[in-house]
């Protein structure tokens, strides 16, 4: 799948939001992963699909997939694969409003304990540069400091270990 620009993310959402005024309904996305990092903080210049949750999540999955028609992307390009990640402690701020769509970006907090959670590494993946950049953005130096946060949205008996060695690597003990 080509990868989506912060242009052609914004794009999709004015074309999300004609769907939805076309057919009468109001649509919340609340974006996470990737997305949010070229979104809300302009961190990296693109992302292979929008991880996020929505609502009404039938209305608004039709509209995005007649959005894919028309628009020559994947049908997931929106999807809700992000949802076993999500936390019911989780935080978004308001990004953009239109007349038919409002979306909400996970607030950098937030966004650091997921990419934790989810944390794969390896060539074709992002989330060590993704969390390397969210741990600057926090001004965070200790371990500690950062699972201090990770500790407000999950417990850590639900992380994975490597997720939790691997942040020790990126940040020295307090």
């Amino acid at each position: 799948m080509p990868s989506l620009s912060r242009d052609d993310i914004l794009r999709l959402f004015e074309s999300l939001n004609v769907e939805l005024r076309r057919v009468d309904v109001r649509g919340d996305v609340y974006v996470a992963g990737g997305a949010v990092m070229c979104l809300a903080f302009e961190a990296r210049d693109s992302t292979r699909d929008i991880d996020a949750l929505y609502k009404p999540s039938i209305e608004v999955r039709e509209a995005a997939l007649r959005v894919a028609s028309k628009e020559g992307v994947t049908d997931q390009w929106l999807n809700d694969a992000v949802k076993g990640y999500l936390s019911d402690k989780g935080s978004f701020n308001k990004f953009l409003e239109l007349s038919n769509l409002r979306i909400f970006c996970a607030d950098a907090k937030y966004m650091l304990a997921m990419k934790c959670l989810a944390m794969r590494m390896g060539e074709g993946y992002r989330d060590e540069d993704d969390i390397r950049y969210l741990l600057r953005y926090l001004e965070l130096e200790s371990h500690e400091d950062a699972l201090k946060i990770i500790e407000k949205y999950y417990a850590l008996d639900s992380f994975p270990a490597t997720a939790i060695a691997a942040l020790r690597e990126l940040l020295p003990r307090g």
